[in-house]
């Protein structure tokens, strides 16, 4: 099999691993190793947060609807990623993901790159949104 594909389990089921794993797999072994509250969901969820729903999300939902409508949709939003973390990161794929990066080292330099990198994106989103005039100073 690729690098890509791995074949595990009795059902033969192949996982394709993406950049979300990483960063999940990342902040569980941090939750792991630190016994801190930031897992693998509550990373997905705070990218997701700061990154799209912040920056993009609200700006664009409050332009298009009313705030009761654009409020609703957001806290809809909010839940996406728990959703997807509980129907992607079955204990099957877990052990899949673990398997695949259990040789990873220096897990808290790459959080900290996964965090800036978080942070970058909902500056330059910001910035873009603010450029092309979706938020404006009042």
């Amino acid at each position: 099999a690729s690098d890509v594909y791995k074949r595990q389990g009795k059902n033969n089921r192949k996982y394709r691993f993406c950049f979300i794993d990483y960063m999940w797999y990342v902040a569980e072994k941090w939750s792991e190793r630190e016994h801190s509250n930031l897992n693998g969901r509550m990373l997905l969820f705070l990218c997701w947060l700061f990154a799209i729903t912040i920056p993009l999300g609200i700006p664009l939902m409050f332009r298009f609807f009313s705030w009761i409508v654009a409020l609703v949709i957001v806290m809809l939003f909010c839940l996406l990623p728990s959703i997807f973390c509980k129907l992607r990161y079955t204990a099957g794929h877990r052990k899949v993901i673990s398997e695949h990066y259990r040789d990873m080292k220096h897990i808290g330099r790459r959080l900290a790159k996964i965090i800036l990198i978080s942070i970058a994106l909902a500056v330059g989103n910001a910035v873009l949104m603010f450029y092309l005039g979706f938020i404006y100073r009042a």
